[in-house]
Parts: structure tokens; sequence; C-alpha cells
């Protein structure tokens, strides 16, 4: 096996002949940030240059969870990193990420291996292991009758033998077998992956409202013509009216929205599995037949609003009041979660909603990854993709629920505009 550089400067790098060189190294980064594997992620595409830039220029070992937060996510110093889980998450995302470009055609033939080995934000590089070539076949002996001490020492080297089996199939079991939170989660996503369809993404299409001609022409009256499409509107209330506000339809999908999209497309193109994407605006009822769906977004997709009125948990919005998440189970005490939000959307947390149920309409399997705001929207999109994140969930849920319909309500902290790793706040299988 060759040697590993790890957190080493340059020249380091350079001595060491069984290491690859640090232009080979960047030269295979860039392979790797650019792949499609990591094209999806502009957060681990960050982690991975600053890890892979501080290693080979001999700081390897201060690479640190609060460094990282600081120098890569623009936390503040005292930022509780307890509740902030970005760094650990980004890192469970690249290694993830990794995996996913080394399978591929284009990482499977690459000459140089970068790994982010588990508990450590240190990379390490190295080349590929050459394949062990075959063993020769053992020439003809004569038979020699062993004597009783050779039979003792025959004894020994049998059972030392039994002793390393049994060793190395706990670590089989340990490493290789499916862990029982990656066994969840295949579990969660076995409908779809048995499926003979893709999968049809329907993202939500909100209708999003562009200042008319004069209200431009208004605003750029008072303030500077530089970069006129990347500042608000700056006109006095007085001088708009209702005509000055112009709906714009199906051309636009939120960010939350997106993650999800390229979360799970990224995840099932390792699987093999082929997906469709597509605005639901677009979705007629027979492209729903038998297929299975992911639904992104609540109030602003048609098709959640459509299915989910027989579900216990939906998310409902009243014209000039918030989106609530509400219990329809029958009973006096109805519960509610609701979000405090700014009128610059900004929130301090949100609310999310996450579904796996055979549609008795459809015939297939419909999946929902919905939050109240945005934030909720992203974090649903890192949580269905990540079997670390969503099979602690699943083996919490009552047993049997591998077959049945599973509604999961959680709730997010937001952190400088970016979503908490979730945590539930109620589950319902039926």
């Amino acid at each position: 096996m060759m040697k590993s550089a790890t957190g080493v400067n340059d020249s380091a790098l350079s001595q060491d002949p069984g290491a690859p060189k640090p232009d080979e190294i960047r030269q295979q980064l860039r392979a790797i940030l650019t792949s499609p594997a990591f094209l999806g992620s502009k957060r681990s595409q960050q982690f991975l240059e600053y890890v892979c830039e501080k290693s080979l220029n001999g700081e390897g070992l201060a690479l640190k969870e609060r460094t990282i937060a600081i120098e890569v996510f623009g936390r503040q110093p005292e930022s509780d990193l307890g509740e902030d889980t970005i760094v650990r998450v980004s890192a469970r995302e690249v290694r993830k990420r990794l995996v996913q470009f080394y399978s591929s055609p284009e990482g499977s033939a690459s000459p140089i291996k970068v790994e982010l080995p588990s508990g450590s934000y240190a990379p390490e590089f190295h080349f590929p292991a050459p394949s062990l070539p075959r063993e020769e076949a053992a020439p003809h002996v004569l038979a020699i009758i062993p004597s009783p001490q050779t039979k003792r020492r025959r004894i020994y080297w049998l059972a030392a033998a039994a002793l390393m089996s049994i060793v190395a199939a706990a670590v089989v079991a340990h490493f290789v077998l499916p862990n029982p939170n990656l066994r969840a989660f295949r579990t969660f996503w076995e409908p779809v992956m048995s499926s003979g369809d893709p999968l049809l993404i329907a993202v939500a299409h909100p209708i999003v409202y562009h200042p008319s001609n004069r209200a431009q022409k208004l605003s750029l009256e008072n303030q500077p013509k530089r970069d006129p499409l990347q500042r608000p509107i700056q006109v006095p209330p007085e001088k708009l009216n209702g005509n000055d506000l112009v709906p714009v339809f199906n051309q636009y999908v939120g960010f939350g929205d997106m993650v999800v999209a390229t979360e799970v497309s990224s995840m099932l193109a390792t699987k093999g599995k082929p997906v469709r994407l597509r605005m639901a605006s677009n979705v007629e009822f027979a492209d729903l037949r038998k297929a299975p769906t992911l639904l992104i977004g609540a109030v602003t997709n048609r098709w959640t609003v459509e299915f989910q009125q027989s579900w216990r948990f939906r998310i409902d919005y009243t014209p000039g009041a918030r989106s609530v998440i509400t219990d329809s189970a029958p009973g006096d005490s109805k519960r509610e979660w609701v979000i405090g939000a700014n009128d610059d959307g900004s929130t301090l947390d949100d609310y999310l909603m996450i579904c796996r149920i055979r549609s008795l309409y459809t015939g297939g399997v419909l999946m929902v990854a919905a939050g109240l705001k945005q934030f909720g929207t992203e974090a649903a999109g890192h949580l269905i993709s990540d079997p670390e994140q969503l099979g602690p969930i699943l083996r919490k849920l009552p047993a049997g629920w591998e077959s049945q319909n599973v509604q999961l309500v959680l709730h997010a902290r937001v952190i400088g505009n970016t979503p908490a790793q979730p945590e539930v706040v109620a589950t319902h299988v039926w």
C-alpha cells in the first residue's frame, strides 16, 4: 500500500516518493470539485477545497471545527457549535460525495485518491492501491506423516486461524454489511428503488412578482444606475399602485426546493436510479399514476395541496396569516406548529414535514419534503438523502413502519440563514 500524506506542506509531499505531488493533488482536486457529485453543493466544494489547501500548506493540524466554522461558513467565534452543526454535517456530506465521485467512471479511473477520514477534518492523499496478482498454483509435494509434535503445532495453528476467521467476520459485519441506519434508510427508499419507473420530482411553483417598468424607472431616479437588478426597488409607497406588481408564473424555483432536488438526484444517481424533474404546475394526474413521486414544497405545490387533505399532518396557509403545520387527529386538543417570520422572510427557526405514503389515488408511492419556509425545505433535502440523519429517526418509529405510511414533523433552528440538523416533534404511522 502506498503511503498517505496528510497535513503536510508542499516540500514534505515532494520529498516522499510514495506520495502524490502537490500539483497532481491540486489537479485531482479541480476534477473532483467540477464533477457532477460536487457541482450541486457549493458548501461541499468550499469545505473540501479549504481543508485540502490547508493540508497542502502544512496546516492540517490546525483543521478544527471552530476554525472551519469561522473561515469557511462565516460563523462568529463565540458561536455555539453544539447547536450549530454545519461543520459536522458538511464533513459527512463531503465524505458521501467523495464516495459518489470515486464510484463514477471518471472517479474510478482517477490517478489520485482524496479521502476525508471519519472523525477528522484533515484530508488524505494517496495513489490507489494496486491490484494484487493472483497466486500461482502450488507445486505437487510428497506427503509426509507428521510427528506428534508437528500435530500439536498444527492444532495450535488451526485454533489461531479459527480465531482470526471470527475476528475477520466481526470486522466484515461492522464495516462491510449495512449498518442499522443504512438498512433503515434503504427500507424507506425501497418503494422508489423497486419501481420500474424513474422517480418523478415535482418542484413547487411559487408566483413571483416583478416590478412594472414604471416602478423600475421611478426607482432608478432615486438610486445609482449601476447593477439595478441587484438592488431593491426604492419608490415611495404613495407612488405605486396595484398595476406595479406583475405576477410571473412557472419561471422560478426556491433555493430550498433546489437543494432537495439536487440532493435526492445525486443520491439516487449513485444507485443507478433515474429521475424526472418537472415543475409541479406542469405535472398532470396521468403522470402520477403508478410512478413514484417526490413532491417538493407544500402550499406552493399544487399536488401537495391536493393530496394532503386526507393526511393527519398537513401544511395550511391563510392569506394574510402564516403557514402552519396542523394535526388533524380527532380530539379536543389540536396541535399546530407555526414559526415567527419577519417581513423580509428571515426567521430563527422552521418546521418541516416529510412523508412516504402509498397513495390510493395514484397507485404509487408519494413522498413529500416541505418546510414552512425555504429553510425547512432545505433541511428536509439534507435529511432524506443522508442515512446518518434519517436512519436514527426511522429506527425509533413503531414496529412495522417499513410496510406502512409514514409522516414526520420536525423542527430546525436557523442559524445565519442555514438550517441546523432537525429534530422530530411528531410522527404518524398507519
